[in-house]
Parts: structure tokens; C-alpha cells; sequence
């Protein structure tokens, strides 16, 4: 018998078909035209979001507007869709045997890709492209939730005309993302109450001034997750041509890649795979990742009250038996029981340990950037910026102004205040004995990436 989350996903699938049908992909065979493709490899917590965000500022650069695993889950090839136990894919999940699903795959990709640069919603063509796409977004958000097109367009329509009126948005423009989706989320919960802004990336300040009826709510959005929570809330971004698919590096962002670093070779046959490793002091990831767990958003996957975590699963009983968060590693069954500390420390340290084994195994162009260099002095930000733009071979400008901003966004972040070093001491007592378990091997991992911890742990 099917349980309740996979008639939920059925259901949503089909829906998102029917919305599919009405999206354009500029350059529908995507794998075959892509000549570089760029996976900022990194643990979960590990900086990826703020880092992904500055290079959105870059007009040079191809990027998807969230992190890939709703294709993936979609097109059949995620947990527990794809027939494996965790989040790994080979190149052998690229074969033959899996075309409709890689088709489906290269569909949503395709459909999603997209550049940045001046945008006119003027052009009808591109606003009819971000009311779909708002449509498609929504709907992966809210699974369980049969949104009523006519009434979605007509509220996007509302929300303008109110940013018009109201908040001095010229026509055409598209100043602040942040400020439309929560004016558009409140506009639909009038009908669908179950949506909460909580569970997206949205200023706090925001979210008391315009939905004041709303809460966080610490269980999971639904029973099926297709996009995990914090949901993203999309900009317009402009269609790409062939000429660009052929020509701008393809960015990755998605922590759990780095478990399918051979599967994406595979799928793009004509591209040149980069890896940008990006590494952070694992005592500040395993604070962000403990921090994750006990926050309301992050569900990953549900695995049916098989979770019985220490300092989790007995703090959050409703969700903790049965949500698991963050990325997925080989070898997960056996701390389904373990301390959540331990839990994360584990998370951060196959992440990387997967990264060394890919680059050790096969010749990459590989550029390791720490994230503290990332939120670091102004100089230091502006000399790693213009490395990394040289890496990727676009000019720096638009990302180097972008990085020394003096407010790095806390994108997909369990607090708002801006990132900081060493944050973890104040879980301390709680960390120092996952960074020394000599079993979990986490200093070794460390040492290997550039970090020396003897001082900090004391």
C-alpha cells in the first residue's frame, strides 16, 4: 500500500507536468550544449548559500534559481526515488536504463537556467516566464496544495499593482525580491492558509510587519518534501541562448553534489567539470548544522519514524522520529541513534572526504577557497573575489562589489545576524568532543583542508 507522502508526490507531479506545459526552455537540450560546468563543493552549513549569492551578481555565469534535488526528486533520481539508499549518484545512474528519467532531468533544468542581468517586465514574454515559474516554484513548495492558476496570476497581478502604488516600484522593475514574495504570500494564504512564509528565506522583519497572523512552526510543511524548506523566493532572470549555454559556466550549488560529482560529468558529455572546494573550520559547520537540525526548516527526508536521535529527536518528538535534515551520506543507517552533534559532525566529515576521494581518483581543475576568507576582512574578500573570478574567467567587478558589501545576506541561515567566526564556542562543551573522537577522524579530515584546531579546542 502506498504510504500517504508518495500519493502526495504523485498528485504534485502531475500537476507539475500540466504547469510544464506552459514554461519555455530556450535551450531544451541542455546537457548537450553546456561546455563547463562548475560544482561549488562543500559540506551542508558550509557557506555555500552566502558564497552562490555573490555570484549571482555576475552577468557571466548560468545559475539555477535554487538548489537542484527538486529536479532530481521529479525526474525519479533522488532519495528514495532513485532506488539508492542515500544521496549517491555514479555515473552509472547515467545510463541507457535511466533516459526518461535524465530526460525529465535535462527538462527541469533547462526550464529553470537562467543569468542575471538588467530585466523589463515590460516584456510580456519575461513576465509571463516568472508568473510560471512562480507557479512551478510554489507548487514544489507546497505539495500537497492544488493552486489555482487564474487565482495565482490574478494575486501576482494585485502584488505589483500594490508595489506600484504603494511602494514606488517603477512599471517593469524588480528592486526587492524579499519584499514581493512576502506581499504575494500573504495575498495567498487568504485562500490557502496553510501556506506559511515562515518556512521561506524572508527577512524577520518582514514576516511580523505584513503576515502578523503567521508562526514558526517546527514540524515539516508537508509530508512530502520536494523542496526543502527554506524555500527560495525566485527572482526574474533573463532567458539564455544557446551561444551562452555554450560559453558561460553552468554553476552547482547543492551540498549533497558532492555525492553525484561522476553522475554530473556524465549527464553534461561535452562540458569540462570544476570543482570549487569551498571548506570551512568544521567546528563552525558542525555549530551551523546542529543549529539546522533544531531549527524549522531543513527536512530533507522523511524516513518514517525510524530516527531516534539524541538531543533531537527527543527535543522536536512530532518531527525528530521521523525527519532527517541536510544531505544524505553513504552509510547514514548507523546514526540514526548517535547524538545529533555526532550526527553532524559525521555530515560534515564525508562531505569532504568525498570531495578528496573524487580529486584524488580523477584529474579536475580543482580552486579550495575557505569560507572565513569568503566573510573576511574587505581586502581579503576583494583578493579571494578576484582569484575565484579569474578561476572562473569573467571579469570581477559586479562579484567583487557584491562581496565587500558591508552586509553579506545570512542566506538560508538559523539566525539573522551576519556569519561569524567561532560562533561554536558557545556550544563548546557540546562540540570539542566530536572534533577529538578519534573515531570520526574530524581533525585528520581538517588538517588535510588547511585547518590546525589545537589552539581553538584547547
Amino acid at each position: 500500500m502506498k504510504t500517504r507522502a508518495q500519493i502526495v508526490f504523485e498528485k504534485a507531479r502531475i500537476r507539475i507536468d500540466r504547469i510544464n506545459l506552459d514554461r519555455e526552455a530556450t535551450v531544451p537540450d541542455l546537457f548537450a550544449q553546456v561546455k563547463e560546468v562548475v560544482v561549488i563543493a562543500s559540506s551542508s552549513r558550509g557557506g555555500s548559500s552566502i558564497f552562490t549569492e555573490i555570484l549571482r551578481h555576475s552577468p557571466e555565469l548560468l545559475h539555477f534559481k535554487g538548489e537542484i534535488n527538486p529536479f532530481l526528486a521529479l525526474a525519479g533520481l533522488g532519495y528514495p526515488h532513485s532506488g539508492r539508499p542515500d544521496d549517491l549518484l555514479t555515473a552509472s545512474d547515467a545510463a541507457p536504463h535511466n533516459a526518461k528519467k535524465l530526460a525529465r532531468l535535462e527538462q527541469e533544468m533547462a526550464l529553470d537556467v537562467g543569468t542575471n542581468g538588467e530585466i523589463d517586465l515590460n516584456d510580456q514574454r519575461l513576465l509571463a516566464r516568472f508568473k510560471d515559474d512562480l507557479h512551478w516554484r510554489l507548487a514544489v513548495q507546497w505539495p500537497e496544495i492544488n493552486l489555482d492558476r487564474d487565482f495565482l496570476f490574478s494575486e501576482i497581478t494585485a502584488t505589483f499593482n500594490e508595489l506600484h502604488k504603494e511602494h514606488a516600484w517603477s512599471k517593469g522593475s524588480f528592486p526587492d525580491h524579499q519584499l514581493f514574495h512576502i506581499l504575494l504570500l500573504r495575498n495567498l494564504r487568504r485562500r490557502y492558509k496553510t501556506i506559511n512564509p515562515y518556512y521561506y528565506d524572508l527577512r524577520p522583519d518582514l514576516l511580523k510587519k505584513y503576515c502578523p497572523d503567521a508562526t514558526e512552526d517546527y514540524n515539516s510543511p508537508s509530508c512530502c518534501i520536494i523542496e526543502e524548506p527554506p524555500f527560495v523566493p525566485i527572482v526574474p532572470r533573463r532567458y539564455i541562448t544557446r551561444q551562452m549555454a555554450q560559453t558561460m559556466p553552468l554553476i552547482f550549488k547543492t551540498p549533497s553534489n558532492v555525492y553525484r560529482l561522476p553522475f554530473l560529468k556524465k549527464i553534461f558529455p561535452k562540458a569540462r567539470l570544476k570543482i570549487l572546494h569551498l571548506t570551512r573550520n568544521p567546528a563552525d559547520s558542525i555549530n551551523g548544522l546542529v543549529d539546522g537540525w533544531r531549527h524549522y526548516g531543513f527536512f530533507s527526508h522523511n524516513m518514517f519514524q525510524k530516527l531516534n536521535i539524541p538531543g533531537y529527536s527527543d527535543i522536536s518528538p512530532d518531527c525528530g522520529k521521523n525527519w532527517w535534515k541536510y544531505d544524505l551520506p553513504p552509510g547514514w543507517q548507523e546514526w540514526t541513534e548517535r547524538p545529533l552533534e555526532y550526527v553532524c559532525g559525521y555530515q560534515w566529515r564525508a562531505a569532504h572526504r568525498e570531495i578528496l576521494a573524487y580529486l584524488e581518483q580523477n584529474q579536475t581543475d580543482c580552486l579550495r577557497i575557505k569560507f572565513e576568507e569568503v566573510i573576511g576582512p574587505t581586502a581579503t574578500r576583494q583578493k579571494v573575489f578576484s582569484q575565484i573570478s579569474s578561476w572562473l574567467g569573467i571579469t570581477d567587478r559586479e562579484i567583487i562589489k557584491a562581496a565587500i558589501s558591508e552586509d553579506l545576506p545570512p542566506v538560508m541561515a538559523t539566525t539573522t545576524l551576519p556569519p561569524r567566526k567561532r560562533r561554536w564556542f558557545k556550544k563548546a562543551a557540546l562540540i570539542r568532543p566530536v572534533l577529538t573522537d578519534p573515531g570520526l577522524g574530524i581533525l585528520a579530515t581538517a588538517k588535510k583542508l588547511g585547518y590546525t584546531l589545537n589552539e581553538e579546542i584547547g
